[in-house]
């Protein structure tokens, strides 16, 4: 495992519980309380990313700052100066495809084609990852692939939806259904709030009707608290893939209107500092773009 954001940490419990007894885990990152936590659940601390691939069979990444990838991959103490055996690397981060793409091709000549990357984007509730039910889209050759799918069956339901980019692609689609969901829900609870509906009552009505959908079973009580920090679904990764999304929209020549304002949402949410909080903050952005009946700016 490399990194040690709360996705990765998630990931690393889930595979020390589901491997085979004897499996070896190891990670490499940064986070104190993150790595003190996962040495007491028996997985085992890497010096250095080069250690880490030294010892692994498959790393998987999953990293917060994407911009940290050259330095985490290349180098002397880098991936790629550990690896010394076929390895498989596992990309759970958001990452542009075109740039994970130069990056596969990168890694695998500088090794003499020992290092294999296969796209597969792990972001999800931490509820999913801790029961193995994540839905994970593979961009990955059939044979790397296959080669994968051992441990990434053990994290979810896996499909390959193409070469390396398309899980990329795929995943970023998903979060625009999930980003524009979640800033509906809030513009829905708000109008109805401000117009003498109770929240609580209306989201259970919601919830018991055939157009309930699962991020809104997900982010019924963020909806409602206070609290907003942490959580099942948070900003940063929707971030990142609804940016993504956009990329591919204006490469494709989709006109996505709704999934320019929704980027625009997102990108005031992480300015603002929220990126780890969960996506029911979304709403809080859409009270302090709202006007009142007499006229004031709603959350100063």
């Amino acid at each position: 495992m490399l990194g040690l954001n709360a996705s990765a940490v998630a990931v690393a419990s889930r595979l020390l519980v589901a491997l085979p007894a004897g499996t070896a885990v190891n990670f490499f990152g940064h986070t104190r309380a993150n790595a003190a936590h996962l040495l007491t659940l028996g997985a085992r601390q890497a010096v250095s990313a080069a250690d880490l691939a030294a010892r692994s069979e498959l790393v998987i990444v999953l990293l917060d700052d994407v911009t940290e990838l050259p330095k985490a991959l290349t180098g002397p103490t880098g991936v790629q100066a550990g690896v010394h055996s076929p390895t498989v690397l596992v990309m759970g981060s958001i990452v542009p495809p075109d740039q994970l793409r130069v990056v596969a091709r990168q890694l695998l000549a500088s090794t003499a084609g020992l290092l294999t990357v296969v796209d597969a984007p792990l972001e999800g509730p931490r509820t999913d990852v801790e029961l193995g039910e994540l839905s994970i889209v593979v961009g990955a050759s059939p044979l790397a692939y296959e080669t994968a799918l051992p441990v990434l069956a053990l994290l979810g339901r896996c499909t390959r939806v193409g070469t390396v980019g398309s899980g990329q692609i795929a995943k970023s689609c998903e979060q625009v259904v999930v980003g524009a969901t979640a800033v509906a829900l809030a513009e829905a609870t708000l109008i109805a709030e401000r117009s003498g509906l109770d929240p609580t009552v209306l989201l259970a009505a919601w919830l018991n009707s055939s157009a309930a959908s699962r991020v809104l079973e997900l982010n019924r009580e963020s909806l409602l608290r206070t609290d907003l920090t942490g959580g099942e679904l948070t900003v940063r990764p929707t971030a990142q893939a609804l940016g993504l999304a956009e990329v591919q929209s204006r490469l494709t020549g989709v006109r996505a209107a709704q999934l320019v304002d929704t980027v625009a949402l997102f990108d005031e949410l992480t300015e603002a500092g929220l990126a780890q909080h969960d996506l029911g903050v979304a709403r809080e952005i859409v009270a302090r773009r709202s006007v009142g009946v007499e006229g004031r700016e709603l959350g100063d």
